[in-house]
């Protein structure tokens, strides 16, 4: 099917809610929209911080709501390992980089995000650490060398990254994250995913609807 139209997706790599719509982005690249992400570096350079009781008690009550709304896992790893190792860095600068490489690498920004947000909620891998973005391209099917060359020069295009994302939730009227917009016929408007969320078929349906128009 004919690629017509574009879903913007905002996001952050550390952002539970975005795990949880992460079947409704995969559902919306599969009916055949091309899916853009944008991330909005929540986390990134003075707010980046170290894993903490403190984050750890405020992201648990939304990752239980998340599961009951999306049925995506958080895993035994994560929660009792990952969540409790006070040196995992939550830096969203890297991860972010790391997608913005793997598109220009392989056009595989969006298998990146994906496959970033599993390693962090499943595998409860440290996905703000360059060693593991390396190996996590690798595990993509992607150049080492090459990525790694990518990651250096997508580092250096973060401040430019998020300001653009930040303007793009200012013109949907996006206030957070996870946001989605639709571009067709040169215009671009908001998408509310409330309905939608944790019901990927649905939004699939949908999705090719708007294709088909």
């Amino acid at each position: 099917m004919d690629k017509q139209a574009t879903l913007h997706y905002v996001y952050d790599p550390f952002c539970g809610w975005c795990y949880g719509l992460a079947p409704l982005v995969l559902a919306a690249d599969e009916a055949g929209l091309r899916v853009v992400p944008h991330s909005g570096g929540m986390l990134a350079g003075e707010r980046a911080q170290n894993m903490s009781a403190e984050w750890r008690d405020f992201v648990r009550p939304h990752e239980e709501r998340i599961t009951a709304l999306s049925g995506q896992p958080f895993s035994e790893t994560y929660q009792q390992g990952t969540q409790f190792d006070y040196d995992v860095r939550l830096d969203s600068g890297p991860p972010t980089a790391a997608m913005l490489a793997a598109e220009s690498v392989g056009g595989a920004g969006l298998k990146m995000l994906e496959r970033l947000q599993v390693a962090y909620y499943r595998e409860g891998r440290p996905i703000a650490e360059r060693s593991e973005l390396i190996q996590i391209a690798e595990e993509l099917g992607l150049d080492a060398a090459s990525f790694a060359n990518a990651l250096d020069q997508a580092s250096a295009t973060l401040p430019d990254h998020f300001a653009q994302t930040q303007a793009l939730l200012e013109e949907i009227g996006g206030h957070g994250y996870p946001a989605l917009a639709i571009e067709q016929g040169g215009k671009i408007s908001r998408l509310r995913t409330g309905r939608y969320f944790g019901k990927p078929e649905l939004f699939r349906k949908a999705m090719e609807e708007v294709l088909a128009q």
